[in-house]
């Protein structure tokens, strides 16, 4: 019995998750998959599965049809500039935070305080405008589905391009799905969850077209491109994305940084 589960075990990659809400943390149990797994390989996915398709948020996704044509917007929270830009801007953060550490206890709290949350309030602002020059304010058009073309904007492509890309369906050889496949063990109960890394877009003539992750729902695209039946393959692998990833966790931690010096600046 206990061989058998043990070697059950072998099969998963084991990791932790810290709560951020307290000391407790999740046992994450990551399949091992088998080499072959990590070629390109097909799925049968069914529109209904949980799994793949909770969080998709299509609107009217009930009542497409194969005349349908849909757009897709972009998700606004997570527009990106460069990676150097972002660094910068993060570095900024911390720089402040750091300094309102040092201040704190140095000057009258009515002038520390201000002065650190004006300073945030600046680079913070400063960022935003930027975003909005890259992306518009709010969540713009970046891509339109339907059984025969897509049109994709080139902010929805992670390579520069000029002007919006149509590719008719019959020049697609394959697009391909990268994802991870995460199991949360808690409460004795074991819950799946798909990640989809990134994606991406083989063309007849040899050229790949990289989706912008950060601009693109990837699950409301997986679930059209399946009801449109698109020629798709997938990759189980945690490879692409990490860069997207590192940003946003950088996002994160340097927020999470002034706002705790900003609190002990204003509570002090």
């Amino acid at each position: 019995m206990v061989k058998t589960q043990r070697n059950q075990l072998k099969n998963f990659q084991v990791s932790w998750k810290c709560d951020i809400n307290g000391p407790g943390s999740l046992l994450l149990l990551i399949p091992r998959k088998c080499p072959m797994s990590l070629a390109k390989h097909t799925l049968d996915l069914s529109l209904t599965d949980k799994v793949w398709f909770k969080y998709v948020t299509l609107k009217n996704k009930n009542e497409l049809n194969d005349n349908s044509q849909v757009s897709l917007k972009s998700i606004a929270a997570l527009g990106m500039l460069s990676g150097g830009t972002e660094f910068l801007f993060a570095l900024l953060v911390f720089a402040l935070a750091i300094t309102a550490s040092f201040i704190d206890g140095e000057y009258p709290r009515y002038i520390a305080f201000p002065a650190c949350l004006i300073a945030f309030l600046i680079i913070f602002f400063t960022k935003r405008v930027m975003l909005y020059k890259k992306f518009g304010f709010g969540s713009q058009w970046v891509m339109d589905v339907s059984k025969n073309q897509l049109t994709i904007s080139p902010k929805a492509i992670k390579t520069k391009v000029t002007g919006t890309q149509k590719i008719a369906r019959e020049d697609i050889t394959e697009i391909t799905f990268h994802y991870l496949l995460l199991n949360d063990r808690k409460g004795g109960r074991i819950k799946t969850t798909a990640n989809l890394c990134f994606a991406e877009i083989l063309l007849k003539d040899g050229t790949k077209v990289e989706l912008n992750g950060t601009r693109i729902g990837f699950f409301d695209l997986l679930y059209l491109l399946i009801f449109f039946d698109y020629p798709l393959v997938y990759r189980n692998t945690s490879a692409g994305g990490s860069s997207d990833i590192a940003i946003i966790l950088l996002r994160l931690l340097s927020l999470s940084a002034i706002a705790a010096g900003l609190a002990k600046l204003a509570l002090n």
